[in-house]
């Protein structure tokens, strides 16, 4: 058991002792320590300034089905910054990729066209004229098609995802045709003009497209082939009016199954329309401001709608025929700001009400329990793409942000109030967001990657704060990143957007002759067919023995030797790799978004697994496996070589690789969420092949065997003793934690950035009930 003790206060970097071996503890005021025979000293800092956009869009990339569901199902996340995040719900869900913003760029809309045999294609629009297709592979724009016809509010796509519809703010609906393939976009037509910005667009099918607008109108055109409608406007509905300012139609669903319109706007009411006879059937004030958003179930008997008054509200359709109505059944209060946007997904396997907003947090609840279910709220902050590194040289804390860089310096003194500074703040003039940044082991040159171009800079220290000098290298300047590490002082690695590997020595005398390296190839699976991006570098890190380890979104890793700039496949997982990285004791340990951990050796004599691997993986602590935050980051201890710390948004834990892990006699059951917050059938992670429990494939080794646990060894299952103590330890002390990393042999740095300590602008006061 681990204690710790705060030595300053919350908002400064703190000193906590913590330890596992002797047990002496001394009372000093408020603090409990724990004296030990080693001490490790964290720093827990939360100067980290870290503040992601709001969210505002959120698409699945499929439509509800009531078959399995397909392993390439995603959610886009927009953001208020002009990013975009791509989560996969599997294994509790985590993020599989990002595409990085702008400068003065923002997402309002996203949509996905998902057609039989072709790849997935992600559209946005953000505040101008411009709908982008994105290259999900590069994380860049694939082609920027403009409308010619003002800013766009809206964006929707059929339902044969042929053709997409965009609502202008002068009153234009634009169709533009999307069945050309990847990249093509084609002017369709545009139909009637009015003089209303238009803030919402549904498609009924492919025959008809409805528009919410500015004047509280809701308007039906046709957009039927060989129809002579087409591109006229079939029917006008209004709203209600508002007494203080115009009413606005914020948001609209339509409802195939029982062909109804519903209609959110800025008086609060949820309207239900027949869509046949353009009328009014049903109209509910329940909301309290604005409904900015509609979601609906598969069968269409459940509506849910939110806004500004933060509240998400479920109404259910009873009766048939003549004699249907809906009914508000339930509202629960799972956000403290406004609710933006909402996606709802359904299938035999999961189902999944997504909502988002200002408070820039996503919250997972289920469609079918949603009055009563369980429902998560992930963290505001979920660091998959690390933002800070830490220099152990020099003691250096680099985080940076859109295209602002700041580097801290931690003290030596532990006891002192304040023992960090800020040594230099760099304000960059790109366009574009910074994806990557590496330092060197020295703490001299900084790497500093866009999307399109790297720089380097020489970091020379002064009296109370660094110069900072660019460095020229043409061929960085035109080759941009995403990842990038330092091998030594003066070698690093880089990965191009177009998942190119390149090998620069930037003392040599041509120092702009950078090597390609060669990775492996991949087999095509049904996935990456579907998936641009599932073939692509998401991890690289060296060693001091001039090795790389790469590992890919689909779980392939595979070691470059520097030296000879040969590769050789290490592992084919089937599981997405949440944090990989070298060990002290010249092995490679990852973690799966299964929160399964393997240990391979580098040595190809010694086989692909450790011993330590070969029998513990399968009998990991609960503890650790039933993490729903997953394993961001491995590092090993600098002192003891056979400890390896790994850390995840709301944990710490350590491992000792000299000591076995205590062994469950308990038959130990495929790990499965029931709260429905996850996918739960047996499609897999890449093919979507159901199978059974007992034949699990999760991983393919050249030694073609997996030593399981023996389960004849003995040992207690009730409680732990000393020696499975010191094998493994887990704190959640600290939360949420942004970045972890060992800065000496004896000193942790933990950085942490709660939700309290993220702006927020002020939110719609609630009555509150006072006893």
């Amino acid at each position: 058991m681990v204690k710790i003790f705060h030595a300053h206060r919350i908002a400064r970097a703190r000193c906590l002792l913590m330890n596992v071996q002797r047990r002496h503890p001394i009372r000093s005021g408020r603090s409990l320590v724990v004296m030990t025979q080693q001490q490790v000293a964290i720093h827990r800092s939360r100067f980290v300034r870290y503040t992601p956009g709001n969210i505002t869009a959120l698409a699945f990339s499929h439509r509800s089905t009531e078959k399995l569901t397909p392993s390439d199902l995603r959610l886009a996340v927009g953001r208020a910054d002009g990013s975009i995040e791509v989560w996969n719900p599997r294994d509790n869900w985590f993020q599989e990729m990002v595409v990085q913003g702008g400068r003065e760029r923002t997402i309002e809309g996203l949509c996905w066209s998902n057609t039989p045999g072709g790849p997935l294609r992600l559209f946005s629009i953000g505040g101008s004229t411009i709908v982008t297709e994105w290259d999900l592979a590069s994380g860049l724009p694939l082609r920027n098609y403009d409308c010619n016809a003002g800013v766009i509010w809206s964006l929707c796509v059929n339902s044969s995802n042929t053709k997409l519809a965009v609502g202008c703010d002068n009153g234009t609906v634009v169709l533009i045709d999307i069945s050309g393939g990847r990249g093509v976009m084609e002017h369709d037509s545009i139909l009637t003009r009015q003089d209303a910005r238009v803030l919402a667009l549904t498609w009924v099918g492919d025959d008809a497209v409805v528009g919410g607008c500015s004047d509280g109108r809701i308007r039906i055109w046709c957009v039927k082939e060989d129809d002579q409608n087409r591109g006229r406007l079939l029917h006008t509905m209004k709203v209600d009016k508002s007494k203080k300012e115009s009413t606005l139609v914020w948001s609209l669903q339509y409802l195939p199954r029982t062909n109804q319109i519903v209609s959110g706007d800025s008086t609060g009411a949820v309207k239900f329309w027949d869509f046949h006879y353009a009328t009014l059937m049903q109209t509910f004030k329940v909301h309290q401001a604005d409904v900015l958003c509609l979601a609906t179930d598969i069968t269409n008997t459940k509506v849910f709608s939110a806004g500004v008054d933060r509240k998400i509200y479920q109404f259910l359709h009873s009766g048939t025929g003549s004699g249907s109505k809906w009914t508000p059944s339930a509202n629960r209060l799972f956000h403290a700001n406004d609710v933006r946007c909402m996606a709802s997904y359904q299938s035999k396997g999961c189902d999944f009400l997504i909502s988002g907003g200002v408070e820039k947090a996503l919250v997972i609840s289920s469609l079918s329990s949603f009055s009563d279910g369980s429902y998560r709220k992930m963290p505001v902050i979920a660091p998959f793409h690390k933002n800070v590194i830490v220099n152990q040289a020099q003691r250096l804390v680099v985080a940076w942000q859109d295209s602002t860089i700041r580097i801290w310096k931690i003290g030596e003194d532990l006891n002192t109030e304040k023992n960090y500074q800020l040594m230099a703040k760099l304000v960059l003039k790109e366009e574009q967001n910074i994806s990557a940044c590496a330092m060197s082991p020295n703490g001299e040159v900084l790497a500093v990657g866009w999307p399109s171009t790297t720089k380097v800079f020489h970091i020379r220290p002064t009296d109370t704060k660094y110069q900072i000098t660019k460095l020229d290298n043409d061929f960085l300047l035109k080759t941009g990143c995403r990842l990038v590490q330092f091998v030594d002082d003066s070698n690093l690695i880089m990965c191009s957007n177009e998942d190119n590997l390149f090998y620069l020595d930037l003392e040599a005398e041509d120092d702009e002759n950078a090597e390609l390296l060669e990775l492996p190839d991949i087999q095509q699976t049904k996935s990456s067919l579907k998936l641009p991006y599932i073939n692509t570098v998401n991890h690289i890190f060296t060693n001091n023995d001039n090795q790389l380890v790469v590992s890919r979104v689909c779980g392939a890793v595979d070691i470059i030797d520097l030296a000879t700039k040969t590769a050789r496949p290490l592992v084919r997982l089937m599981n997405f790799v949440t944090a990989i990285n070298f060990t002290g004791r010249n092995t490679i340990m990852l973690v799966t978004s299964e929160n399964n951990i393997y240990e391979f050796n580098l040595a190809s004599d010694e086989g692909v697994l450790t011993a330590w691997c070969k029998s513990n993986a399968e009998n990991l602590p609960l503890q650790f496996t039933n993490q729903k935050d997953k394993c961001l980051g491995i590092f090993s201890d600098l002192e003891n070589t056979k400890k390896v710390w790994l850390w995840g948004l709301s944990w710490l834990a350590s491992l000792n690789l000299a000591v076995d892990l205590p062994v469950n006699k308990r038959r130990k059951l495929k790990k499965r969420s029931r709260d429905g917050l996850t996918i739960e059938d047996e499609s897999s992670f890449i093919n979507g092949n159901s199978g059974d429990e007992d034949e699990e494939d999760e991983i393919d080794i050249a030694d073609d065997f997996f030593v399981k646990n023996q389960v004849n060894k003995s040992a207690s299952n009730a409680s732990m003793n000393s020696k499975d103590k010191s094998a493994f330890f887990i704190t959640d002390k600290y939360r949420p934690i942004f970045y972890a990393e060992k800065l000496s042999k004896t000193e942790l740095v933990i950085i942490e950035r709660p939700a309290f300590t993220v702006p927020q602008p002020p939110a719609f006061e609630q009555p509150r009930l006072r006893f």
